[in-house]
């Protein structure tokens, strides 16, 4: 009986595989992104011209079939070096950045180019904003999208981008716009509200209904945080309004957390002298990679990937920490933060300190994806269902997780296969299958 519920499972797992996208090149990263809705966007080049554009795949249409491809002949959008996609809970609101380094923003569900006012100027007083030319220095890179799509984080060197009030006008900004760009090297971190000075809906032209403002220095709040080159990422429930990211200053590696982008005030969580890796956000809960020993509210802790409640700007609990003897990365919180992906090498892993437990068939060196349940510690899926059955060659690298919530939640990630990239989409069961 359970040999044939495990065999039930596995088949379900396996008849759901698509293979969707390719890449010539594994330097690039594709970095799959998952909505609540199972809507599946990222990034890739194409092989024959050599430029990037944006692939979207949603889940009620025909394998193979992408309901949208942003492209040079789609309103004549430029899209040479487009990269970082992102987007909201409910699968509409998709933020990029472009060639120019401007973050753009498109509707999935009008299939129509949002242009997101950031920094624009009311030039001729009809209180709707103008367009720029091609901004210098650039714009923004890196955009992060909240699960409700009313925030945008996006990194720039612009030091004319910060308007808190939303009226268009540097001059009387508090606190003040920083007097120049960042130091070479460095940049400030940009948070865009698409619904300041508005009771409900999304405005992207009229002065006054947002603002942008810096993430402020937490030793001088006057100032601007400077970072080296480091991708922020939002949190990823429907309403959340917190904001994570690492930085390298001061000789050692960081780990800050706002609580709400609407009153930015960093809190430091974690430091080392080894990187963190991009942290994610689910509600309250907070997951990361360590790399190294690093000390956490007044502690010292092993490396490895943990997940942490924070409310109040305070770290309250440990919710998982586990511990492997492999290389690990890209820990993914579900939208629903009740489970946590990652990729790792391991072959054995532990659990809040618990025993050993030792993964049978694992090909050393090799990465694979690992998804487990937070409220249970146990392991729930893993890309070794799909080598056991032959679906996968065993020494494919599996990278780059992306979940979706739920009770069956969709998995997206890279996969490695003779030196081309390509994408996976799994929709598994919640039985635990290891």
């Amino acid at each position: 009986m359970r040999l044939a519920k495990w065999l039930a499972v596995l088949v379900t797992t396996l008849l759901s595989l698509w293979a969707v996208a390719m890449q010539p090149n594994v330097v690039n990263e594709l970095l799959p992104w998952v909505a609540g809705n199972g809507t599946v966007v990222w990034q890739e080049v194409r092989p024959l011209d050599l430029f990037q554009r944006i692939r979207v795949r949603q889940p009620w249409l025909p394998d193979d079939t992408f309901s949208v491809n942003i492209h040079p002949t789609l309103e004549n959008f430029p899209i040479s070096g487009t990269a970082r996609p992102q987007i909201d809970f409910q699968g509409q609101w998709l933020v990029f950045h472009d060639a120019y380094e401007r973050v753009r923003l498109w509707d999935l569900v009008g299939n129509q180019g949002k242009q997101l006012v950031i920094g624009w100027q009311d030039t001729d007083g009809d209180n709707i904003r103008e367009a720029p030319p091609n901004p210098t220095p650039p714009q923004g890179i890196f955009p992060a999208i909240s699960g409700n799509g009313q925030f945008i984080a996006f990194l720039s060197r612009d030091p004319n981008l910060h308007d808190p009030d939303g009226d268009g006008v540097s001059g009387n900004n508090n606190p003040p716009n920083p007097s120049s760009p960042p130091a070479d090297g460095l940049w400030f971190i940009y948070i865009h509200n698409r619904r300041d000075g508005r009771a409900t809906g999304f405005d992207e032209t009229l002065v006054g209904s947002t603002t942008t403002r810096f993430l402020p220095d937490p030793q001088n709040p006057s100032r601007p945080l400077e970072v080296r080159l480091t991708e922020v990422r939002l949190s990823l429930d429907s309403t959340g309004t917190s904001l994570a990211f690492t930085v390298f200053r001061g000789g050692r590696w960081e780990l800050w957390f706002v609580a709400d982008v609407r009153d930015p005030v960093p809190t430091l969580v974690a430091f080392s002298s080894s990187p963190f890796s991009n942290p994610s956000l689910a509600g309250s809960r907070l997951a990361f990679a360590a790399s190294g020993l690093f000390q956490m509210a007044n502690a010292p802790q092993p490396p490895g990937i943990y997940v942490v409640n924070m409310t109040t700007n305070q770290v309250l609990a440990i919710v998982l920490a586990i511990q492997t003897n492999g290389v690990n990365g890209a820990p993914m919180l579900s939208r629903d933060g009740n489970l946590l992906a990652f990729h790792s090498t391991m072959t054995a892993y532990r659990v809040n300190g618990g025993s050993w437990a030792p993964l049978p068939l694992k090909r050393n060196a090799v990465d694979d994806v690992f998804v487990f349940d937070l409220a249970t510690g146990t392991l729930q899926w893993s890309t070794l269902v799909l080598r056991q059955a032959g679906r996968l060659p065993n020494f494919t690298p599996c990278i780059n997780p992306a979940l979706s919530s739920g009770a069956s939640p969709r998995i997206a990630f890279q996969q490695i296969v003779n030196g081309r990239s390509e994408v996976r989409i799994v929709d598994t069961p919640a039985t635990i299958v290891r």
